[in-house]
């Protein structure tokens, strides 16, 4: 088999061709398009080859961005997991945790421990990256290449309620905390933004002032297109849904398509073929109904899908990738099945052949975006 090797030479000097000895020269366009395709393992031993290379394939964003299209092709479920020699005290001490890769088969893809400040309460992903919070720190992870950066904050400051996003335009992540900080039921709201390419220390925390509805959100909020989501679960008559967007920072509310005469057994907000959506299964009637807001200007929801699961009993959603017609089933009789909304056919992931201990996983896909 022919081999050729990939020079140091011409990624910086030449903005158009990338030499590739035993080849001659090849266009930029042509070998990101070429590179992207391969499997992250592959990347990382050709990374090593010089500095330049490593410049290209972890912090071109060029090539980043078709490197995520590929992988989302291939996506990864990513569960926690704590070790722990029984003699620790949980809410006063570092803890290692296990991140477990997990692909669409059921497999063990990768496996990897960190030691963090005490327990999860919020695990949400964002494209190739996940955000751990515990109680008094916040970590970003990149699970691909096993890099965990905490995040630089006031020290004893305590994290309430986080969201985790992406903002296209400005090619920025964003965590966004919101927090009560008064006796009305104001949530005050800060932002940490961090740009792809750049390490995670090198961003910075903003204020934004008071988020402008009292009540207080439950569930883990959903980033859409450059938009977080959360439910808010009280303090409102109607049940509503507070957004805020990424890139001008600005929050706002829309209702939820709940019809009051049907009563759901769980609602998931996700994000789902490019658009917010609302799920709610009826246990009574073993039926999900899909939700979705196409047109976000107008804030208008059409119910896409009323589907009869019977006898399945789902307990949560993990939608595969926000433009697929996949998502993810987490039964109660504990298996994780994969529902073609087009086809309406089902395939049964051997999940816990592979994990015993379980928690609610994030879907992930690979890619080499450093966190250093």
């Amino acid at each position: 088999m022919n081999k050729f090797i990939l020079s140091d030479a011409s990624y910086e000097d030449c903005s158009h061709m990338v030499e590739v000895k035993g080849i001659g020269y090849l266009p930029r366009d042509l070998l990101i398009e070429i590179l992207s395709r391969l499997p992250v393992k592959d990347l990382c031993k050709i990374r090593c080859v010089s500095k330049s290379w490593n410049e290209l394939l972890s912090r071109d964003m060029g090539f980043i961005s078709r490197h995520i299209e590929w992988s989302k092709q291939n996506p990864l479920l990513l569960v926690r997991r704590y070790i722990s020699d029984g003699t620790a005290d949980l809410n006063n001490s570092k803890i290692t945790i296990e991140l477990t890769s997990i692909d669409m088969h059921g497999d063990v893809a990768d496996q990897f421990k960190k030691e963090i400040d005490g327990p999860v309460h919020t695990f949400i992903s964002c494209g190739p990256l996940t955000i751990l919070c515990c109680m008094y720190s916040l970590y970003v992870c990149n699970p691909t290449i096993h890099q965990l950066v905490r995040v630089p904050h006031l020290p004893q400051a305590r994290f309430h309620n986080v969201g985790f996003g992406y903002a296209p335009k400005s090619n920025e992540y964003k965590i966004v905390h919101m927090f009560n900080h008064s006796s009305f039921g104001k949530m005050g709201c800060e932002i940490f933004s961090f740009r792809i390419g750049e390490s995670v220390s090198s961003g910075s925390w903003k204020t934004i002032g008071d988020c402008p509805f009292t009540a207080w959100t439950g569930e883990s909020p959903v980033c859409v297109n450059g938009t977080i989501y959360w439910a808010l679960t009280s303090g409102w008559k109607h049940k509503s849904i507070l957004s805020l967007d990424l890139e001008r920072e600005e929050f706002s509310s829309i209702s939820c398509p709940i019809h009051e005469s049907k009563k759901y057994s769980f609602l998931e907000y996700i994000a789902f073929m490019g658009a917010l959506s609302v799920v709610g299964f009826s246990e009574e009637e073993s039926t999900m109904d899909i939700w979705m807001m196409k047109d976000k200007r107008k804030k208008i929801w059409t119910m896409e899908y009323s589907i009869n699961l019977f006898p399945l009993c789902p307990k949560f959603i993990i939608p595969l990738d926000d433009h697929s017609d996949e998502i993810l089933l987490h039964m109660e009789q504990r298996d994780l099945i994969c529902y073609n909304l087009k086809s309406r056919k089902l395939t049964r992931i051997e999940y816990y052949r592979a994990m015993k201990t379980y928690n609610k996983p994030c879907l992930y896909y690979g890619s080499l975006i450093p966190m250093h």
